[in-house]
């Protein structure tokens, strides 16, 4: 009785031995080399016809405003009225103002020396890139000039601060202590 458990235990655990050997025969095998990938060649199709209508619209509303732009003077530009600033630039305080000036005038100094480094790009470079760069020095041109009148309209609202925190000292100082 023994040696039938021995023998049985024996058969059991060459059992048991084969069945954990015949799943790592499957993970063994290696997936087949996938191919490589095709390259793109790119070809000189007509895409004009790929365009919509709407695109076509689109360039020639642009082509006229550049059209207008070309005709201004850089002399010539102006600031644009602010009806009223941005929430983001509204001072509470004489110090936020004054830190938001401070800004402003990092902000049109850089923008001054980029539209000087693009003149003199302008005068040395070729033909067909002039035209482009002068499209640039327009835009840029305006952009200063409207950060120029943000800077402006800052000013005004810190003397606009700057009198009411007057009034309120003075207002403060005329009022007897109460008791």
């Amino acid at each position: 009785m023994v040696v039938a458990a021995a023998v049985a235990f024996s058969v059991a655990a060459e059992a048991q031995g084969d069945s954990q050997k015949k799943p790592a025969a499957p993970a063994a095998r290696k997936k087949p080399a996938s191919k490589p990938r095709s390259h793109k060649v790119w070809t000189n199709d007509d895409v004009s016809s790929v365009r919509s209508p709407a695109d076509s619209h689109v360039d020639a509303k642009y082509s006229q405003a550049d059209g207008a732009a070309d005709s201004k003077d850089a002399a010539a530009v102006k600031p644009k009225p602010h009806v009223g600033s941005p929430a983001l630039s509204n001072p509470k305080t004489v110090d936020d103002a004054d830190k938001m000036i401070a800004w402003e005038k990092r902000d049109v100094d850089a923008q001054t020396e980029y539209v000087e480094r693009l003149k003199k790009q302008i005068d040395e470079a070729p033909q067909g890139d002039k035209e482009r760069l002068k499209n640039v020095l327009q835009e840029r041109i305006q952009i200063l000039a409207d950060t120029r009148g943000e800077m402006e309209t800052l000013v005004r609202q810190k003397m606009e601060l700057q009198k009411k925190a007057a009034a309120n000292s003075n207002n403060a100082a005329a009022q007897p202590p109460s008791q």
